[in-house]
């Protein structure tokens, strides 16, 4: 109080005016924003909450429903009549009919090359190998033939064809029942309605894929979700219905496809399964709710949607139905592959393929019911209400989420208004502060030319205190703030040679000397480089047998070894990209001998490869392709900036590992020539690259 009594009136009254106004500003607008955001976050919670228990229901129910029609029809004398006939008449169609004929077979293989492969080939991102799908039973080919290959209905409509004219007993049961089904198929809205026997045979389906009539137990199709259904059905008593999860079925043109599936009894003899396949639509139906997300109070960023334990959606994401363009630039930016992406875009769907391991997904995988604030499966800040789905047969979690951002938009948009209105009102207060303090502006000149001084470079700046009011007081802070920012520049200093030895640490020498400068965008040209890629193979099938730590693990393993070969051997690893790994010799370094380091590199590469192989029991390859040539050098990113190649050299690098054969490294002529001194090579014919360059490719013998 002594203090505030030695202050002069314009002071005091400047202070008052300020203090009272301001404080009085911040008060009401800090109280209006608290209670504003509790009563918004308290609001979206809830709705939130509602919606998942409204969709938990929902699911559970339908579910339930498929459940209870796939018991009824199992144990129907319409089905029990259909299996007992058409097994029947499988059995004995080649007896009744001509045997398949050359030309016949020809034709069923010209449908699998020109129709199926490129269709599946298309929609999965694989190359595909037609022939491995072509039945090797004689009855099967004989009945692709009749209803599929010969049929003159697109694929899709080959359900219309009910009798191929054959004149068997098959095709006679066939039009006896073929309606039913196809009636039960549309009434019940299933993908597709299956009859499979004791031994495997799918003697018949609605709609004709690939599948039909092909055995489950030992044809190409014995290792899908259909089969997993059809086993655990035989197993089982009358009544029981099993489930096999979604997983991406080929015969659907690698569709996602979920399957349902009983036993069929006469009497107590079991003479087949009843199985259908699970449409996908009927569950994003109910998940979207036809689409109509504001009307349930989503907003515009708000869904609901199902997770399955391998952490990868049952459901379509609102982004990719809604903006697809958006949701595709933000897996790009989560670096998911263009594989991935390219097979999203072409199944127009989300369902196994958008990865969604949130911290809500985890708790509810874990059997926990709540809510909570986590980072959604595209990287944004969301509100998430999770919880499990009660359905037999599978583990699945429903989430109810919005973005954060849009349920706090009206509280953002409230504190805008305040601060412009605070602004204003300070700001008069201000002007006014300053015309009753005008004067009294003299006394200020000996802090200016201090400022001016300081502001100038000069580190000793000092001001004499005159006098002990506010004025004094300002002139002890300011010679206090420049003792204190003579320490910080000491320490500011400090700071920029620890940050010159991580950049040292991350980057190669002359990248990060560049960086230090302030350099935004590096961009540099390599003439004489060589570049080498190196594939993982087996990774991925090898995960589905994994849990994602032990794949992690391994993983993991995998690289660090690389790296460390990469020393070794005078090599810069540029990026791992999925299963696959780029490093480059005299790049940042020149280096005569840059194409055998690489290749040097790549040998050491397949015998620790090896060594995994014996160490962790299992069964993985490498291939790698190298070429030599110039390249394009910088950094990219703002927010985690890397260093990275470009150019022709690269991309035939990458066009001739994808040539070369597991366990092999392959190289263009251009590293052969500097390299015929010491190794042997075995020449592999061209390949085009970009441009349609024709490229040589040799194999680098062990």
């Amino acid at each position: 109080m002594r203090a505030f009594n030695r202050l002069s009136i314009q002071s005091k009254l400047m202070s008052m005016l300020l203090a009272v106004s301001i404080g009085s500003i911040l008060v009401i607008a800090f109280e209006g924003y608290r209670s504003g955001r509790a009563a918004i976050k308290g609001s979206a919670e809830k709705r939130l909450i509602g919606l998942r228990a409204s969709k938990a229901r929902q699911i559970e129910d339908y579910f339930d429903g498929l459940r209870g029609q796939v018991e009824v029809l199992g144990s129907s004398p319409t089905i029990l009549a259909a299996m007992t006939e058409l097994s029947a008449g499988y059995k004995t169609v080649l007896g009744e009919s001509k045997s398949i004929d050359n030309d016949r077979v020809g034709r069923l293989r010209e449908f699998y090359r020109d129709e199926f492969g490129p269709r599946l080939s298309e929609s999965s991102g694989r190359a595909i190998n037609s022939d491995t799908f072509v039945p090797a039973s004689i009855v099967s080919r004989y009945l692709q033939y009749e209803f599929i290959a010969n049929s003159e209905f697109d694929i899709g409509e080959k359900d219309k064809l009910v009798d191929p004219g054959d004149g068997t007993k098959y095709s006679e049961f066939h039009v006896k029942y073929h309606p039913i089904f196809q009636q039960i198929v549309e009434e019940f809205d299933y993908y597709d309605l299956f009859l499979i026997d004791s031994e495997g045979e799918v003697v018949y389906s609605v709609f004709k894929e690939v599948d039909f009539a092909t055995n489950l137990r030992i044809g190409p199709y014995a290792r899908t979700s259909l089969a997993n259904a059809y086993k655990d059905a035989q197993k089982q008593n009358q009544g029981y219905v099993s489930i096999a999860d979604f997983s991406l079925y080929d015969p659907s043109y690698s569709a996602p496809a979920a399957f349902m599936a009983t036993p069929i009894f006469n009497g107590t003899d079991l003479i087949g399964v009843m199985a259908i396949q699970i449409p996908v639509d009927q569950i994003n139906s109910v998940m979207t709710d036809d689409g109509n997300w504001e009307s349930d109070g989503l907003g515009q960023t708000g869904e609901t949607f199902i997770v399955g334990d391998d952490f990868r959606m049952r459901s379509d994401s609102r982004v990719l139905l809604e903006r697809p363009e958006e949701y595709f630039e933000a897996l790009r930016a989560r670096q998911v592959s263009e594989r991935k992406i390219a097979r999203i875009q072409n199944l127009n769907t989300s369902v196994l393929d958008q990865p969604a391991d949130s911290d809500a997904v985890k708790r509810a995988l874990e059997g926990e019911t709540g809510i909570a604030t986590i980072t959604n499966y595209l990287g944004t800040e969301s509100i998430s209400a999770y919880a499990p789905l009660d359905i037999r047969g599978v583990d699945w979690v429903l989430l109810s989420e919005i973005e954060r951002a849009e349920i706090f938009k009206p509280i953002s948009d409230f504190t805008k208004r305040v601060m412009i209105s605070a602004a204003g009102l300070v700001f008069v207060i201000t002007l006014a502060s300053l015309w009753l303090a005008r004067k009294f502006l003299e006394p200020v000149t000996r802090l200016s030319e201090g400022f001016t001084r300081l502001s100038k470079g000069h580190k000793e700046v000092n001001v004499e205190v005159l006098a002990d009011d506010e004025l004094g007081q300002l002139a002890k802070s300011f010679n206090h703030m420049v003792k204190k920012n003579r320490k910080t520049s000491d320490l500011v200093f400090q700071k920029s040679q620890e940050t010159e030895a991580l950049l040292l640490n991350m980057f190669p020498a002359s990248v990060a000397k560049r960086l230090k400068k302030g350099d935004v965008l590096i961009a540099d040209e390599a003439e004489s480089v060589t570049v080498g890629f190196v594939n993982l193979l087996g990774f991925q099938d090898l995960t589905k047998d994994l849990k994602p730590q032990k794949a992690i693990e391994l993983l993991n393993e995998v690289v660090s070894a690389l790296d460390d070969a990469t020393d070794n051997h005078g090599v810069e690893k540029i990026k791992t990209t999925g299963s696959e790994y780029l490093a480059v010799s005299g790049l940042s370094v020149a280096r005569l001998d840059h194409s055998k380091r690489i290749v040097d590199f790549a040998m050491d590469a397949m015998r620790i490869v090896s060594q995994i192989n014996r160490t962790w029991d299992i069964h993985l390859e490498i291939r790698a392709g190298i070429h030599a040539g110039g390249v394009m050098a910088g950094t990219v990113g703002s927010q985690r900036l890397i260093y990275d190649v470009w150019g022709d050299t690269v991309v035939t690098a990458h066009y001739v590992q994808s040539a070369a054969q597991p366990g092999s490294v392959y190289v263009s002529q251009a590293v052969a020539n500097s390299l015929v001194d010491i190794y042997e090579f075995e020449p592999k014919g061209e390949i085009t690259a970009r441009h349609s360059e024709q490229v040589s490719i040799l194999k680098v013998k062990n």
